[in-house]
């Protein structure tokens, strides 16, 4: 198995970008597969404003400080308005670029 962190620079939910303090993007390869799987990926994201974010499924997009864009549709774990954690439910978009 591998795993990798990556930073995120932008972030939109549902298409409407938030303002970010940090965000990161954690995926792991399980041994023997060529692309991680719907939900071998998930995002930690603290914001700069409380943001009311409810339950549910959300499109994540993201881009990285090196340029590649990120996108998946995620269920919300955990927010207590400042932090927020989101969990992949699909395949990551993007993520065979930046993780090669």
């Amino acid at each position: 198995m591998r795993s990798w962190r990556l930073l995120l620079s932008t972030l939109a939910i549902n298409e409407v970008p938030v303002d970010v303090s940090y965000a990161d993007v954690f995926v792991v390869l399980r041994e023997g597969d060529d692309h991680p799987g719907p939900n071998d990926w998930e995002a930690t994201v603290r914001t700069t404003h409380w943001q009311h974010v409810r339950p549910g499924t959300y499109e994540l997009s993201a881009g990285t400080p090196d340029g590649h864009v990120l996108s998946g549709h995620a269920v919300l774990r955990f927010s207590d308005g400042n932090q927020h954690h989101f969990r992949g439910d699909g395949p990551l978009g993007g993520i065979d670029n930046a993780i090669a």
